[in-house]
């Protein structure tokens, strides 16, 4: 009984479990964040989007270099570079790429941290900016097991503020993915924002107590000019490490760690010795790469790009990256939030996809799954009738697209397919029947009609009266 019902309701019931966790797990949490604002696209000219920055380093626009987006994952840029390193046209050198990554909506988990990682080392370029604090998982993973000494200071009155993996396993496909085990969008540590009213007297701030303003000079970059962010983080640097810190805020600035909005004990930027507050962008050298943190996003964007020196640092920043030569560009589009439903599923998709195709494990499984998939659909599809067997003066000889065609209704065809029934009705080969005489044929056939048209081949005959001799015939 057991069996019966397994083997009558299994696959059923299978499918049905599917889609309740599509349902209530799945869908909801993609539906949720499908509620996101667009933002940050270079594509989209809004005024959170990057579509003025991207125009003026594209070389089929004002720029100079070649412009590209991924939208599945980091590790694509490893696998196709590693696919084309033995043929004569490489679309992707390490060395000869900066990968761009403004904004990070969703959290890398431990693999794309590693290909990130491979990435920079191997002499590839990353210019990185976030002030969501999942910037900060880009090379640190959520277990922060690769180190750059560079990260977005988080507060510290948040719940649930260290990192931890999920213990279920729906959690744990959603890390995966990209999102907090519990669903949400948001990070797992918000960053601390960073406040400094310097230069709030003068005409070029905005009188806002989120804008802030930095006094730059790099001279790596052979930049000098004024920096103007939105709502900016701060990092935090580790002493003798691999970064260093390139920008700085004024040392009246302060870190809300407690999230009043008011500067309070423990959150000043006041350094002894030093002209400097905290960092707001920094450089780290690792292996043949190099890494640009910078903890705020809007100066990227259509509103702030062209505030103050934003542009010009922005230029020279990347002028010092290609060494002042054509590169490749790319955009990482893969940590954005889609705003519309399709858009996410399509980027969720080929992020699945690209992190199966980069390891040869879930790979080997994916094509086990699809053969034995196709096994069993084999197994239980019964195999079709030959058509020859069941006759039809309209569908008897299929063409070879499958669709309805003039042919059917010609006499010519009808004749043949006719005969072919005649002798299949007599247990004839087609050998032995193409060496019976005429007269033999008469004999079998017998109907006057069907002689008429089959052996004498009078044209007069309309196609209702064949048709009807046809369907009259028997052996």
């Amino acid at each position: 009984m057991r069996g019966k019902l397994r083997k009558q309701y299994g696959s059923k019931l299978f499918a049905l479990f599917i889609v309740i966790i599509m349902v209530t797990v799945v869908y909801p949490v993609i539906v949720d964040n499908a509620k996101s604002p667009s933002q940050l696209s270079v594509y989209d000219d809004g005024w959170n989007d990057m579509s003025q920055f991207a125009t003026d380093l594209n070389v089929e626009e004002n720029g100079k270099h070649n412009i590209k987006t991924i939208v599945s994952r980091p590790s694509i840029i490893n696998k196709i570079a590693e696919v084309e390193k033995n043929t004569t046209e490489q679309t992707i050198l390490n060395n000869q790429t900066i990968l761009v990554i403004i904004g990070v909506e969703r959290m890398y988990n431990e693999y794309d941290s590693e290909a990130l990682h491979a990435f920079v080392s191997s002499g590839g370029k990353v210019v990185i900016a976030d002030d969501s604090s999942y910037g900060n998982t880009a090379f640190h993973g959520q277990a922060g097991a690769l180190e750059i000494d560079v990260k977005l200071r988080t507060n510290r009155v948040q719940t649930g503020c260290v990192p931890e993996d999920s213990s279920t396993l729906v959690g744990s496909v959603l890390e995966t993915m990209g999102y907090e085990g519990g669903g949400s969008s948001d990070p797992k540590c918000k960053p601390a924002q960073l406040y400094d009213m310097n230069h709030w007297e003068e005409s070029i701030h905005t009188q806002n107590v989120s804008t802030v303003i930095i006094d730059a000079n790099i001279e790596r970059m052979d930049f000098n000019g004024q920096i103007m962010m939105s709502a900016p983080g701060a990092l935090t640097i580790k002493p003798g490490g691999k970064a260093e810190g390139l920008a700085w805020s004024s040392q009246e600035a302060y870190i809300d760690y407690d999230q009043n909005g008011l500067g309070g004990v423990g959150e000043g930027t006041y350094r002894e010795n030093s002209t400097n507050g905290v960092e707001v962008v920094s450089e780290a050298n690792i292996g043949e790469g190099k890494v640009i943190f910078i903890s705020d996003t809007s100066l990227f964007t259509n509103r702030y790009y062209d505030e103050l020196d934003n542009k010009e640092f922005i230029n020279k920043l990347f002028e010092y990256l290609s060494e002042g030569k054509k590169q490749t560009i790319i955009f990482d589009e893969s940590r954005h939030i889609q705003s519309d439903l399709i858009s996410l599923v399509y980027v969720q998709l080929f992020g699945i996809l690209g992190h199966i195709s980069s390891s040869e494990v879930l790979g080997m499984i994916l094509l086990g799954s699809i053969i034995l998939l196709m096994q069993i659909v084999m197994m239980r599809v019964e195999n079709p009738s030959v058509w020859r067997h069941s006759f039809n003066i309209y569908e008897g000889r299929l063409s070879r697209f499958r669709v309805p065609h003039a042919h059917y209704t010609h006499p010519e065809s009808i004749k043949e397919i006719f005969i072919d029934k005649v002798r299949i009705e007599n247990g004839f080969t087609r050998e032995e029947f193409g060496m019976l005489a005429s007269s033999k044929i008469e004999e079998i056939i017998k109907d006057p009609i069907l002689i008429r048209f089959i052996i004498n081949n009078e044209k007069n005959m309309t196609l209702k009266q064949v048709e009807e001799a046809i369907k009259g015939w028997e052996k």
